[in-house]
Order: structure tokens, then sequence, then C-alpha cells
């Protein structure tokens, strides 16, 4: 059973005739009204020119908010995409709804969604997503039809490099299914926009405009793709027949507060986010919302002007604030309740929650801390010293909210990550680990600490650049200071794996291990190491070690199917294959297992299913490629063989071990001759 928890004119005119020219002027009424919702990440308020911005490049963000409603006081409840998206979605708080962090947590199938409800009323569903973090395995995808999250376009992404596509790809994919939308039922389609997110590195013309600003550059870029998808939505027709909001997932430190990204601290400078409504005829023009809102309100708002149902999680809809003159109902904003537990899951220091009203803000810590947000909106000022009543108020009613939660972290169900959703991650900046259990020091304040999170962050940068060698003396430095710091030491090892220094990682995981810091992927790592050094049953150690962790550890399950098949056990190996694949369909590596598995009993056409699965999966991938054509080869179908050795050479050229191995099998095919192939074979040839 599903839970549902109770706690400028000139564009906007060009958005409004653009949606008339189509030729459907009329306002639909209840039940057929379209649904766009578009999830910026990492924006902050502040970005757009709407907002108070002079120097912002936001026309098309600023003329929807002209032609609609402007939230000016949306706050997203936590630092983060995955948990921050899954509030959108649920209205609940990340404590209900359980995930608290991104990677390691999953959406229940139990949680109700936006999605589900408007799925159950006949819409078409649709979600196409900018990064590996809303990737489908972290529970967001229930309810859509179409869940399109395929952020790599190259096999080595699996492994190691980009885990995010560009907006305008984003924009491609969902242009080509509104392309085939037949516009028989009502849509809701959720589009996600993640280039804000750091390194800042706008495409051009925004890297020359905003050189000096490249944050500012990724903003003025994503307002240009959001201008395409308002226009795709117009040429179709469908802009008087559609509710559209976009918002914030997340802000950015931008060095406020000494925090230069986000996911650490929890002051508004990356809690205070955009959010905006609009919809021709169905919403008013021109608002303003200042109060203090939520951003887990925005889906019961938009249930409720859809006309479908306004009841979703603990949210409630802010109709009564967008139009006062014609609702009775709206009373005082709810408390604004926040929440970080990064630093404790990756750092082991002290967990961080808020509560804000109209007019203070608390943030609970080793050291609690009170801002009067009215008089001191950029949280300066701390007052809790000043106004020690004010503080333990705010406390108590934190205190009470938080009776409801279910403990921290405990109660959650958190899962271990596979080696391609650790390296996606770690490409992002993102590596999730558990805390040593009872070894995370609670006293520890992040933000007294701040400078050595900055280190940190200095070193995954270094990292995702390629400077491992820079990366691991700067996360050597900071183990020097002492403390559990999970990330680091995870950081460490993998720099050393990276620059293939197999003593130093071992080492480095051997030190993790000592100071109580424990994983699938060190353990995945050290089985790797055990490999290399020829220690085929400590290999296989390790790998139990980790599924004892995880039993859903792809990777793990992978691996130990690869050493059971060269021991020979293959029924064993293909239940591992198998078991990998049903948890990651696109695990590639795992196809070309099971096309090995086949190929060695003689069974070609489940050979060459497997291998064509895999290379479909990722066509740039040259070692299931040139399976496949060793295979073809073995079957007698030379031709098809030839085109795709030819394949094989193109995707290793340059590669001194691949590259002769490949022209040699194409120059033996070549020997055989056409007279050689099979009849069906030389008229393709042909």
């Amino acid at each position: 059973m599903r839970r549902s928890l109770r706690l400028a004119p000139i564009l906007v005119a060009a958005w409004t005739v653009a949606g008339a020219g189509g030729g459907d002027e009329r306002t639909a009424p209840d039940g057929e009204w379209n649904l766009l919702l578009v999830t910026l990440d990492t924006v902050r308020a502040d970005a757009l020119g709407v907002n108070g911005n002079a120097a912002a490049a936001t026309p098309r963000l600023d003329a929807l908010a002209a032609s609609g409603v402007n939230f000016t006081r949306a706050r997203s409840p936590v630092p983060l995409t995955l948990p921050a998206h899954a509030s959108l979605l649920t209205g609940n708080l990340p404590p209900l709804h359980g995930v608290r962090d991104n990677g390691s947590y999953r959406l229940s199938d139990e949680e109700l969604t936006l999605t589900e409800l408007l799925r159950q009323r006949g819409y078409r569903t649709a979600a196409f997503v900018g990064s590996f973090v809303l990737d489908r395995r972290f529970g967001l995808a229930q309810g859509f039809e179409t869940y399109d999250d395929r952020t790599w376009s190259e096999p080595a992404e699996l492994e190691s490099l980009e885990a995010e596509r560009r907006g305008e790809e984003v924009y491609a994919a969902f242009a080509r299914w509104l392309g085939g939308y037949s516009g028989a039922q009502p849509f809701f389609a959720w589009i996600h926009l993640y280039d804000p997110h750091a390194p800042y590195v706008p495409p051009e013309p925004f890297a020359s405009r905003f050189a000096d600003d490249p944050y500012a550059g990724e903003v003025a870029y994503t307002d240009r793709v959001l201008g395409s998808i308002l226009d795709a939505v117009a040429a179709r027709g469908l802009a008087g027949r559609t509710v559209v909001a976009v918002v914030g997932d997340h802000g950015e430190g931008l060095g406020e507060h000494r925090e230069s990204t986000h996911s650490l601290l929890i002051y508004n400078s990356t809690l205070h986010v955009p959010m905006i409504v609009a919809a021709p005829g169905r919403i008013p023009a021109g608002r303003r919302v200042d109060r203090l809102t939520r951003t887990l309100d925005l889906a019961p708002t938009l249930l409720d002007y859809l006309g479908v149902a306004t009841a979703l999680g603990e949210a409630r809809s802010l109709r009564a604030w967008i139009e006062p003159e014609t609702e009775t109902r709206g009373g005082e904003p709810d408390p604004v309740y926040s929440e970080s537990l990064y630093a404790w899951l990756h750092l082991g220091w002290s967990p961080l929650r808020g509560l804000e009203t109209e007019r203070y803000r608390l943030i609970e810590a080793p050291r609690p801390e009170l801002y009067d947000v009215v008089a001191d909106p950029g949280e300066t000022v701390d007052l809790a010293a000043e106004r020690p009543d004010d503080l333990r108020r705010l406390r108590r009613r934190l205190a009470e909210l938080e009776e409801a939660f279910p403990p921290p972290v405990v109660a959650a169900v958190r899962r271990e990550l596979d080696g391609e959703t650790a390296a996606r991650l770690r490409s992002l900046g993102y590596l999730s680990t558990a805390a040593p259990a009872g070894r995370a020091d609670v006293a520890i304040d992040p933000k007294e600490t701040i400078e050595t999170w900055e280190r940190i962050q200095q070193g995954i940068a270094l990292f995702g650049r390629g400077r491992h060698a820079e990366a691991a003396a700067l996360f050597e430095s900071v183990l020097e200071t002492g403390g559990p710091l999970p990330l680091a030491h995870e950081y460490l090892g993998a720099s050393y794996m990276a620059l293939e220094r197999w003593e130093e990682a071992l080492d480095a995981y051997r030190r993790a291990l000592a100071a109580g810091v424990d994983s699938v992927r060190l353990r995945l790592d050290l089985a790797r190491l055990a490999l290399g050094r020829g220690e085929v049953e400590e290999a296989r150690r390790e790998l139990e070690r980790a599924l004892a962790l995880d039993a859903a550890s792809v990777e793990a399950l992978h691996l130990s199917a690869d050493l059971e098949r060269r021991a020979g056990r293959a029924a064993r190996a293909e239940r591992l294959y198998r078991r990998a694949l049903e948890i990651n369909p696109d695990y590639l590596y795992s196809w070309n297992g099971l096309g090995m598995l086949a190929a060695g009993r003689g069974d070609g056409e489940a050979a060459l299913t497997a291998f064509r699965r895999a290379v479909a999966i990722a066509p740039g991938a040259a070692e299931p490629t040139f399976n496949l054509a060793v295979q073809l080869e073995r079957m007698g179908r030379l031709g098809q063989a030839r085109a795709v050795y030819r394949r094989v050479i193109e995707l290793t050229a340059g590669e001194a071990q691949s590259e002769p191995r490949h022209r040699a099998a194409v120059d033996a095919l070549a020997r055989l001759g056409a007279r050689s192939m099979p009849p069906s074979d030389r008229e393709e040839h042909r």
C-alpha cells in the first residue's frame, strides 16, 4: 500500500502567441491540462534577473515569472540532488521519504509520487534527466512510462568519466518524445537540467561572455535551453493548456560561509532556490509570493491547478497565497525544515538540521546558530547568544517536529554502490560511503572544519581532472589532520588505483579499514589488487565480503561471475551474471560474460545475442565488439565478421596492444577470400 503522510514582457507575449499560433487558443478545463516540470540543478534564487540580479542573462526565466507567479522565498529541504527531487515528487521531507543522500539511498516503491497520481488519472508520463544521480535505480522512475536517464555516450563513462549530459541533449530527448505525443491524453513531462553543477564549463558563446563568472554562464545557457523547451511546447499548440513549473533543487555556496559548492552546510545560499509557476488563463500573471515557502509544496499546488487533487505527502497547496482574493484558507507558512547528513555519512562529523520561520532561522549543530532572516537574509550575524529565548523556542519546535521522524540513517535502508555507480558519482564529486559505525565524532561541527572540507573538495576536483598524483598528495595531507574522514580515505585509495601504484593503494585501504572505514567500493578494489598479485582465493574472499555488505552490488556480482567462469563453474557464473543484469540491465560487461559462457558451451546463437546486446548498449565498447566479430567468424558468417572487425579497428586505432591483433584477424579473413563465404554472406558483402 502506498504511503501518504500528512504532517520580459516581449518574451511573455512570444510564448503566448506561439501557443495560440499553434491553433489551440482555448483554456483547458480541469483534467485536460498538461504539466511541464523543469528542475534546475544547483541554481540559486539570486542567479535570476527577476530576483534582482542585474548581471544575470535569464530572459526566459524572467519572462516566465512575469507570466505567472514567482515564489521569492522558496526553500529546498536539503542541498543534495536526489533527496531534494524525492521531496519534490512525494511532498515529503527527507526523514519521511527516507532518501537522505545521493547514491546510497533509493526511494521506496511504497512512497506515493506526483507521477503515480497523474498516471492513475490517465496522464502520459515522461522524464528526461541530465545526471546519473537521478538514474532509475534510485527510485524516482516509478510512475513514468518513459524515463530517459541515458546520461552516458561512451563505454568508458560507465567507469570513471562524465556522468551527465548537456541541457541541449536533454532537450533533444524531450523534443523527440514530444514529436510522438498524440495529444489524446494530457501529459506530465519532467525535465532535469544539470549544467549549473560544478565544474562550471559553459559552452560558447556563454564561456566567453561570462569568462569571469562561469557559474553565471552555465545558468545563462540553461535559460536558453529552457527557452527551447517552451518553444517546442508552443510549436505543438500546447502552450494554452500546459501548466509550467520551474524549480531549483538546491543552490550553490559560491564562497558564502566559506562553502564553494554545496552538500555540507545548510545556509540559505544552498537552500534558497527559484520557484516559478505559470499557465495562461489559469494562473494569474505577474504575481509574487514573498512569504516563506517550501519546494515540497509545489506538487500539491500543481495538482490543485490541474484540477486533479491536492493531497500528497505532508505538503499542502500554495494556491491560497497565489490568489488571496479568491481563496479563504492559507494561514501562517509552515516552518521550513532542512537537513544535511553529508558530514556524518562521508566525513564522520555532526549532521546538521535546521528550522526556519518567517522571521528566524535555526541551524542545529554542536554550536547552534540563530539568524534574523528578515533583517539579515545572508545569515551573517549569529544571534544565538543575544536571543537565547528565541533560540530555545526554535530548538524546542525542531525537537517536536523530529519526534515524528524515524531515527536518521539507521531507519532508512542504505544501499552500497556497484562500481559503475560509484565511478559515476565519484566523477561528479559524490562518492557515497558508510560513515564508520560508532566512530563518527558528532561533536565535530562542520562549519568549524570547513577548511578541511574545502581541501577535500580541491582533491575531488583534481581527481576529476585526472590529476591523480596531486589528488593523492592532497588526500594524504588531509588525513594527517586525524578523524575518520571516510570520503578522503576512499578518494586516496582510488587515486592510487588510477595511478597503478598498487602497493600504495593497498596501504591506503588497509589504513581505511584500521580507521573503521569499510565499503563495497573498498572491498572491490582490494579484490582487484589481490587478482593483480595472482591471489585468486584472496580476491574471492574480498568479493564475498563485498556481497556480505550488499548482496545487490552489480560489480561484486559480475567480478564473482568472472572468477566462477574462469574456474569452469559455468552454471554458477551464469546465475551471477544474470543477477547483476536483473539489477542493472545495461551492465554491458555481464552481457559480454554471458556471451563468453555461451560461446564456451557451443551455443553460437545465444553468444551472438549476448554480444549484440552489449554492443547495442555501448557501440563504442571494443571488447564485446571484438567478441561479436570472433563469434561471427566461428559461425562462418565471414562478411558480417569482416565488417565488425573493421569497426573494432576503428575503435582501437592507435592502441599498441589491441590494434595489431584486430588487423591480423581482418587480414586472416581477407586471405580466406570471398569463395569461402557462405552464399548469404557473399550476397551481403556485395
